[in-house]
């Protein structure tokens, strides 16, 4: 039975990750194209769209993503039903949130610098993105995978293809908006599709039962799941509003790269989540512990490549309006590894179902990170946000492994490993920046611990064959 999950869990986790770059990954593969026919002002409003679009899926999604993987476990039978429920319910808050949006316009270009129209494709879309997530958390659980490439795969195709029609035949003069409509088309089409499945099959209903569930669960996780989008994306909406858009389109080029870790870290944790509730419920803690051990040690490795190649595989996939923030490809992957890192103490948490501890942190690190970069974006430019966002994420980590030290954690997970992990990729990756400039002297160092990582990858060989089998 055992081998059966653990089957299960990677084969789940090898499609999830094709499914997440597909999904998450579509604004990377679709740079080499967007950064030639957009300039970085339009570049930059758009992604400053995309920042709020991440913001409100967040809202939209009521933490009940953060329901599903208990669900599963304890409604069993009802889970699909429930799936259903909180699908509608999410739906409902979203028509809420729409009526008032065009009742109080003048709110949206204060607060939003969008017109009516924007205002309502964004709220449309971010609810697509968390209908979308949501459904993925299900499939996930139940180690499903082809429903989700189908969507991911229609998302990528649809977004890349209608924003490149858009911007080049409908919208010459305003880029921007081709590129907004173009995104947000297939995801409001996929959310429709999933909600008419579940009210097709369940009808529109309410179920006190589940409300009962669902509210003390997953409604404390929403300051959590909306400070974690700050984390993400505030840096790129305090950038365009203090530098401007052409500085925030650099900014969030540069940025959009180096999420290419948080996409894989995000793979592999919709494998190893579950995985880590079955085993913890067996009390197969030792189990969970070596496992760990390698995979953060691969990781690292990984990270570590990834700095190494990517000033070089910028200059050929991104225009050479955007080179000047290469170099901030070192701390933003730093910072992205630290939220990788922050998945293992937080799956202790949502094991023990302490959402609301699980906020506190979050809410934090998010406040920092907003009055950080306020003081040195402020000083420095739109360079200082890499470094804030790094520190943040750092703290972020931080701050649950002292929650979850609570739960027991220290008895699952080896805090020296962590340690010794992040003290090495802050000391490569500020090494990398310092020396960026250094000509060919720079190439030779990062090309030197390339081989070294991939050496030491290949010392894990056995372990990833594997997992692939």
């Amino acid at each position: 039975m055992q081998n059966d999950v653990n089957t299960q869990a990677g084969k789940a986790g090898v499609y999830y990750t094709i499914g997440n770059f597909l999904l998450k990954g579509v604004l990377f593969f679709s740079l080499p194209i967007f950064t030639r026919i957009m300039g970085t002002g339009d570049f930059g409003y758009y992604n400053n769209y995309i920042a709020y679009e991440q913001i409100f899926t967040a809202i939209f999604g009521l933490g009940m993503y953060g329901t599903i993987k208990n669900a599963k476990i304890d409604l069993n039978n009802q889970f699909e039903k429930y799936f259903s429920f909180v699908s509608q319910l999410c739906f409902l808050f979203t028509i809420i949130v729409l009526i008032t949006a065009n009742w109080i316009t003048y709110l949206n270009g204060y607060f939003l610098s969008l017109n009516q129209f924007e205002t309502n494709l964004l709220i449309l879309q971010s609810f697509g993105a968390a209908l979308l997530y949501l459904y993925g958390v299900k499939l996930n659980v139940e180690f499903k995978y082809k429903s989700y490439i189908v969507y991911s795969f229609f998302n990528t195709i649809g977004n890349v293809l209608l924003s490149v029609l858009l911007i080049v035949y409908v919208f010459p003069n305003q880029r921007y908006l081709g590129r907004i409509i173009g995104s947000a088309c297939p995801l409001i089409i996929i959310s429709i599709i999933i909600l008419s499945r579940n009210v097709i099959r369940d009808g529109i209903f309410f179920n006190h039962f589940f409300l009962k569930y669902a509210i003390p669960l997953g409604i404390p996780l929403m300051p959590h799941v909306l400070s974690q989008s700050l984390l993400n994306q505030f840096d790129r909406i305090m950038i365009n509003k203090m530098t401007g858009a052409s500085y925030a389109g650099i900014y969030s080029c540069i940025y959009t790269i180096s999420t290419v870790i948080q996409v894989l870290a995000g793979a592999v944790e919709n494998a190893w989540s579950p995985w880590v509730f079955v085993k913890l419920n067996s009390k197969l803690e030792l189990e969970v512990r070596k496992k760990s051990e390698t995979m953060i040690d691969m990781f690292l490795m990984a990270t570590i490549g990834f700095m190494c190649v990517m000033p070089e595989t910028c200059k050929i996939i991104i225009d050479s309006k955007y080179w000047d923030g290469i170099p901030l490809i070192f701390p933003l992957s730093l910072a992205m590894f630290f939220a990788f890192l922050y998945t293992f103490p937080a799956n202790i948490e949502y094991y023990h179902k302490k959402t609301s501890t699980i906020s506190a942190g979050t809410v934090l690190c998010a406040i920092i990170n907003i009055v950080l970069n306020y003081v040195f974006i402020g000083i420095f430019g739109y360079v200082a946000a890499a470094f804030t966002t790094a520190a943040s994420y750092l703290l972020l980590f931080s701050f649950h492994w002292l929650i979850a030290k609570t739960y027991g954690i220290s008895q699952i997970y080896d805090s020296a490993v962590f340690l010794k992990n992040s003290l090495i990729l802050i000391a490569v990756s500020m090494i990398f920046f310092l020396t960026y400039n250094c000509g060919l002297f720079s190439i030779f160092i990062r090309y030197l611990v390339c081989v070294i990582a991939v050496i030491r990858l290949f010392k894990y060989r056995k372990v990833l064959i594997e997992f692939f089998k």
